[in-house]
This record gives C-alpha cells, sequence and structure tokens, in this order.
C-alpha cells in the first residue's frame, strides 16, 4: 500500500551534509523518518523516529539523489 505524506522538509547541514524529514501515514499508521546524504554523493541513512540511523541499501533504485522524488519511491516501494 502507498504512503501519504503530509510533510516533507528539507534541511541543511554541515559540510555538504542535507536532510530530508518526512512524517505521514502508511497503512493507517503514522510514521516519521528522516534520511541523511551529502551533496558531493556517498551513503544515504534512514533515521527512524526512535533515533536509529539504517544504510539503504542500494539507494540508486530510487533515483541518482536523495530528493523528494526519491523519498516518494523509497516510501511506496
Amino acid at each position: 500500500m502507498s504512503a501519504t505524506i503530509h510533510k516533507l522538509k528539507r534541511s541543511a547541514g554541515v559540510a555538504g551534509q542535507f536532510a530530508y524529514d518526512v512524517s505521514g501515514e502508511r497503512d493507517g499508521e503514522p510514521f516519521t523518518l528522516g534520511f541523511v546524504s551529502s551533496v558531493y554523493g556517498g551513503p544515504i541513512v534512514m533515521v527512524q523516529s526512535s533515533g536509529a540511523q539504517v544504510f539503504v541499501t542500494s539507494p540508486e533504485r530510487f533515483g541518482p539523489v536523495l530528493n523528494p522524488d526519491w523519498v516518494r519511491k523509497f516510501l511506496n516501494a
């Protein structure tokens, strides 16, 4: 089932790092996640509401770079 996104916000970090914070619902359950990457490339890390950090395996499946479309594709995979 697809996710409904209520909020999707980009924020800048230090040294080229940036993040997308997203909240919404999937299968009727609310969720809050973060995705962190760098403008210089590198891994994409998903940050769960508990604070747990998970490296996204093969992030190119959802697009070449972390952006709003990438987040939507990830959440609906």
